[in-house]
This record gives structure tokens, C-alpha cells and sequence, in this order.
């Protein structure tokens, strides 16, 4: 059984993963499954666990910890015998100093860790991942197999693919698509692969540009990293939260340590961001002026 967790509203994750009673909420019509109890007896995929709430964390700590789940708006609990594997494209450590992520859960989880380089560092993937992408298109499309020539391949084989397997399947489908003929040209290839942005390519904010251009160059780079397909739901929240640390820790580092500029800088009270200072492990070093 297999949960993506950052396609789950988040008010929603609890019920996905442990079921609901009748009437346990506006629109709950009937009782329902959990995948933990779906899963009993096999394996539950939780993918882009990174994204799950803190509220989540703790009832799947839980649930690991005890075997047991309870349905929202339930009474008692149901036995369950599952194994778990979680996946994430974010630093779970870094998460856990950052207080994202629960440590006892990230402990839990750590069992045996899969590291999946890059796809720039698996380059030999790419033939049997182009092939695989190009077939099931096809078939779901009704179209004639294409060939791939070796001179196409080499050029995708070569590309450092900055947006990874999903970069490239996305690629692979468009190319699919505009073909003309029963070929995939390195020609068509190339076109596509230098019309796309590249970080080492792009064009970088100049200085005096506002803030809203340099966060939009950035939000530019991470939606092309995503090609034709939309980034997981909750953009909004994760942005955020990634800009939270790196915004406190600049702030206070243009003041020289000094919270109560940094406050007034930040327009937040200086007790939340002292407090701030704390959740985020942000080291204070109050640096004297060179003159």
C-alpha cells in the first residue's frame, strides 16, 4: 500500500493513514480504512514522509511503537502488523535540528537508509530509464514503438540532468509527442535540452533588483526543475518554512548580533524572535565593526 504524503491535505493525513468513523467529521458517510490497516500483514510505502505534520509524526511514532492504530473519531484501537518504508527527496537531519521533523521518528524510521544518488551519478540508468519511458508511452498512447539512435542517446547520457529521473521522464514524453516519425533524433533532443533553463546558464538577479525578482529567479529554477508536472500540494506552507532560517539567520548577521535591530528589521517582537532563535538552533555571534 502506498501514501503520498505531500498529495494529503493536511488536515486529511490522519484519516488517510489510520481510517475514520461515521460521522467523525463533515462528510465522513461511512467508516473507513486506514492504509496501516490496509497494509496489515505487508508493507506501507510512505512517500514524501518529510512533508507530514508534526500532529502526523507523532500518531505514526506511535503506531509504530505500539503495532495499533485508532480511527478518527473511534474509541478503541485495531492491532496492526505492518512494515514500513518512507521516502524523501528532503535532509531529514537537517529537518530534525531545524525542529521539522521528529527525532525520535526519524530514529524509528532509520533502520536501514537507501541513499539514491542523483541521476548525474548513475549515468548508466539513463538508457534503461529512457527506454522504460518511451515504451510505456507509447502504449498508453497507441503509438508505434520509436527508436532511439545511438548519437540521441549518448546526448541525454551526457546531460546533467539538474531536475533528475523526473526531469528526464518528462522529457522523454514530450519528445515522444512531437515526434514526426519512428525516430527520436538527437537534433529533437538537443533543441529541447537548450531551450530549457540551466543553473549554470541562467541569467542571475542583478544588484539592486528587488526582492520579489530574486525570490522570483529562484521559485523560476524550482518549477523548471518539475517540467511539465506541478510541484506536490502545500508549496505555500514549504516555501515558508524554507525561507524562515536563512531570512532570521541574514538579518541577524546584518545587525552583528544585535536581536532587538534584528527584530525591528524583521518587524516581529523581539521576544518571538528570540524565540524564533531557539526553535531554529540559529547561533548568535555579535561581530564588531571593521573600520
Amino acid at each position: 500500500i502506498a501514501l503520498n504524503m505531500a498529495a494529503i491535505p493536511r488536515d486529511l493525513i490522519e484519516s488517510e493513514l489510520f481510517g475514520h468513523e461515521k460521522g467523525a467529521f463533515t462528510g465522513a458517510s461511512a467508516s473507513r480504512q486506514g492504509r496501516f490497516e490496509q497494509a496489515n500483514g505487508g508493507t506501507l510505502f510512505l512517500d514524501e514522509i518529510g512533508d507530514m505534520s508534526l500532529r502526523a509524526q507523532a500518531k505514526v511514532l506511535r503506531a509504530l511503537q505500539e503495532n495499533e492504530v485508532e480511527k478518527v473519531g473511534g474509541s478503541g484501537v485495531q492491532k496492526v502488523d505492518v512494515r514500513v518504508v518512507a521516502a524523501t527527496n528532503r535532509d531529514l537531519e537537517a529537518d530534525v535540528k531545524d525542529g521539522r521533523f521528529r527525532e525520535d521518528l526519524f530514529y524509528r524510521l532509520n533502520v536501514f537508509n537507501i541513499q539514491v544518488p542523483p541521476l548525474r551519478h548513475r549515468r548508466d540508468d539513463v538508457p534503461l530509464l529512457v527506454d522504460h519511458f518511451v515504451k510505456r508511452f507509447c502504449a498508453d498512447n497507441s503509438k508505434p514503438s520509436l527508436e532511439i539512435p545511438s548519437a540521441t542517446m549518448q546526448r541525454l547520457i551526457d546531460y546533467h540532468w539538474p531536475g533528475n529521473v523526473r526531469e528526464l521522464e518528462n522529457l522523454m514524453k514530450r519528445l515522444a509527442a512531437l515526434c514526426a516519425d519512428d525516430v527520436i533524433d538527437a537534433a529533437m533532443v538537443e533543441e529541447e535540452l537548450t531551450a530549457r533553463p540551466s543553473s549554470a546558464a541562467e541569467p542571475q538577479p542583478m544588484m539592486g533588483e528587488s526582492l520579489s525578482a530574486a525570490v522570483e529567479h529562484h521559485l523560476n529554477r524550482y518549477f523548471n526543475l518539475h517540467g511539465d508536472a506541478s510541484p506536490p500540494p502545500g508549496l505555500y506552507d514549504r516555501v515558508l518554512k524554507e525561507i524562515e532560517l536563512p531570512l532570521i539567520a541574514l538579518t541577524l548577521m546584518s545587525t552583528r548580533g544585535n536581536q532587538l535591530k534584528a527584530a525591528d528589521v524583521l518587524g516581529i517582537n523581539r521576544n518571538t524572535l528570540r524565540k524564533k532563535i531557539t526553535e531554529l538552533d540559529i547561533r548568535v555571534t555579535r561581530r564588531r565593526k571593521l573600520m
